[in-house]
């Protein structure tokens, strides 16, 4: 049933105490300065937007509210986001560890005649445009 007054499904109307005690909601800049490699706001803003797309295809994203015109995350939702970023380029490995690498050949060895043909050409060239 939706609210007359601003149009919101009551399944979609969730507050911030119903996800995290807001004493423990941080900002994207200080989500990044936590987060491992000091990525920007902008690319922890991008990790809530559009997620990762990790190995196997699966898009992650980072868990995340929006309170008035601010978005804000916490410190357990950046390690949860990282831990199954890893776990779906686990899944992934585990699966090309299954797939044998085919043999590769070892380049032909050249004969006499035809490295030095291929020295001669070269040469040709070389002579050819330093004139």
């Amino acid at each position: 049933m939706a609210d007359v007054t601003t149009g919101i499904l009551e399944s979609q109307r969730r507050t911030v105490s119903d996800s995290l005690p807001s004493s423990e909601l941080i900002s994207l800049g200080e989500a990044a300065k936590h987060s491992p490699g000091r990525p920007s706001a902008n690319c922890v803003w991008r990790w809530c937007r559009k997620g990762v797309r990790a190995r196997c295809g699966q898009r992650v994203r980072l868990r995340h509210v929006r309170v008035g015109g601010k978005i804000f995350t916490s410190a357990r939702w950046v390690d949860e986001f990282g831990q199954q970023v890893a776990e779906a380029d686990a899944a992934y490995f585990a699966n090309c560890d299954d797939m044998k690498p085919q043999p590769t050949r070892p380049p032909a060895a050249r004969s006499d005649h035809e490295r030095e043909a291929s020295i001669a050409r070269a040469e040709k060239l070389f002579a050819a445009n330093s004139k």
